[in-house]
């Protein structure tokens, strides 16, 4: 082979390689296309006091984490989401990566982190400090007292109680419930109630006619629902991991009642050392006229509009039924244990639909055996629709799945919660697979609580249409 050749062919692999070189496309960079991601579907969490271990608001914050961001997000464990999306409705909320931007953080990672050119970085998001929710709330309620949890033993739910601060009814289009100390929160829940007559609060605890306080959620001596809470409560929302913020739209609220108190339920996790706790409560009004009030069920309980039913459940086939006791406002359960080592235990509530509706947001909350829960709506000519499925419930991480377009349900439907635990050995957070699970409020206990958040049609409380005055709008149980 001739020199003249041999130069030839390296011209020619040169010029291919070069070729080649600039055809290929460059490595994304965290300014041009990672902090997009992170900044929308990262930050809330990923930011100074909040619940992740880690700030990923800079490029300085988030390149030593770049290799545990791909497995991460790799595997869809970051951002967590539990709703499958091939069988549940679109959701406003939906935090979850899409295909393409899971290739461009693992693409990232490949690539070495780059940089890139900070003139593409895109406005940091901005929040307020102490809230989750973008902006100050208009008023913040704490709860009356600091809680003192102590270093070991084991603590009921915890009840508090304060007057609401307001001369006429409220509405409230955002709701943030704030623990105070997130390592002792198990989980929380604010109430509106009435108290019952004769009693009276002291010190933040609710002191009955007869004299002696009410401490935890399961004492005698109040008449008390079978959730726990006084007749008349309304549930304003819920704190868990993973949740602990509602945004309602903009003409629907929640009511906060003047005249009533709030009872402010918390459940807390002795840590070893002795701890401190005083949850807040957001609120961010209404600032257009509210047409509707929203409502809470827990799929099996009747709506606001079907007092006289009593609540419905299957347990493995069999029905299971929630009656009201004569003259007593509470409730027998007869809700059968979970057995040892069953891999597959299902139970569905069952609401009966008795007037048009409208559905916005659902929400699981169960224990360390919850396996899955899923909604179906049967309509009235037999048509089934899964609007929520979450297949893989995660304790460490529940949320109030927010329906991108509220859901039209007409009256003859029937709202089914289905779920299913697992208490065999394969469930990995299970603390007892050979021991039988009883329904309570500890984690090793169980609970099954699939909750919506409707409204009903008629019931229209301003323009046109409005039927009901505030005083006369029907309180939830």
């Amino acid at each position: 082979m001739t020199r003249r050749l041999i130069a030839g062919l390296i011209s020619v692999a040169g010029f291919a390689g070069t070729a080649a070189a600039q055809s290929a496309p460059a490595a994304p960079t965290f300014a041009k296309d990672v902090a997009p991601i992170m900044f929308a579907k990262c930050a809330n969490c990923h930011r100074a006091g909040e619940v992740a271990p880690m700030s990923l608001l800079s490029y300085q914050e988030a390149r030593p984490w770049a290799k545990a961001i791909k497995a991460k997000v790799a595997s869809r464990e970051m951002p967590p989401w539990g709703a499958n999306p091939a069988l549940s409705l679109p959701m406003r909320n939906d935090v979850s990566l899409s295909d393409k931007e899971i290739a461009t953080l693992v693409a990232w990672a490949d690539a070495g982190a780059p940089r890139g050119n900070d003139a593409d970085l895109p406005p940091a998001p901005t929040f307020v400090e102490g809230w989750t929710y973008g902006r100050e709330p208009d008023v913040v309620l704490e709860m009356p007292v600091e809680f003192e949890i102590p270093a070991e033993g084991e603590l009921g739910v915890q009840t508090f109680f304060s007057k609401i601060p307001f001369t006429e009814d409220k509405f409230a289009e955002v709701l943030e419930l704030r623990p105070g100390n997130r390592s002792v929160v198990h989980h929380s829940g604010v109430f509106v109630v009435d108290i019952p007559e004769g009693s009276q609060v002291v010190d933040g605890r609710l002191v009955g006619p007869d004299g002696k306080p009410f401490i935890e959620r399961t004492e005698a001596g109040l008449p008390k629902t079978d959730s726990g809470t006084l007749p008349g409560a309304s549930k304003l929302l819920s704190w868990v991991p993973g949740r602990g913020v509602d945004v309602h739209r903009a003409a629907v609220g929640k009511r906060i009642p003047a005249g009533k108190y709030l009872n402010w339920q918390m459940h807390y996790n002795p840590t070893g050392t002795a701890q401190t706790d005083r949850s807040r409560l957001g609120i961010w009004f209404n600032k257009v006229p509210v047409t509707h009030e929203l409502l809470i069920r827990q799929a099996g309980d009747p709506l606001a509009t079907d007092t006289a039913s009593a609540s419905l459940y299957r347990a493995e086939g069999k029905e299971v039924l929630y009656k009201a006791d004569t003259g007593s406002t509470r409730r027998s359960r007869t809700t059968p244990n979970i057995p040892p080592y069953v891999e597959h235990w299902s139970i569905i509530g069952i609401t009966p639909v008795t007037e048009p509706i409208t559905l916005y947001a659902m929400s699981p909350h169960m224990h360390l055996r919850g396996k899955s829960l899923r909604w179906v709506i049967v309509y009235p000519d037999g048509r089934e629709q899964t609007i929520l499925d979450v297949p893989k419930f995660d304790f460490n991480w529940q949320f109030n799945y927010e329906l991108k377009e509220p859901l039209k349900i007409p009256a003859g439907s029937k709202i089914l919660g289905l779920g299913v635990y697992d208490n065999s050995v394969k469930n990995r957070w299970n603390p007892a697979p050979h021991l039988p699970v009883y329904w309570s409020e500890q984690s090793w206990d169980e609970m099954y609580q699939a909750f919506t958040e409707y409204t009903v049609d008629s019931q229209v409380l301003s323009g046109p249409g409005a039927k009901l005055t505030t005083s006369q709008q029907p309180r939830q149980r």
